[in-house]
């Protein structure tokens, strides 16, 4: 998973899954926009090991499924 990627379009790919990025253009707010997809996985566990072993430079890390899983409610 080395091609550069549109981060916004990728992460439309992938439903409900963590996804872990090495950014390497963003827009003049920060926001991601091109990068390697360097891990996708609905287990955070597997998206963090890879994260460790990797270490990307610029990282970007994204959970692509629903705020509150269904059944759960959020208390602010």
């Amino acid at each position: 998973m080395t091609d550069i990627v549109n981060i916004p379009q990728t992460e439309k790919l992938y439903k409900d899954e963590w996804l872990l990025f090495e950014v390497l253009e963003s827009d003049a707010l920060g926001q991601p926009l091109r990068g390697r997809l360097l891990c996708h996985h609905p287990d955070l566990e597997v998206m963090h090991e890879v994260d460790m072993r990797v270490r990307p430079f610029h990282g970007y890390r994204v959970y692509t499924g629903p705020p509150v899983a269904d059944g759960f409610e959020a208390v602010l």
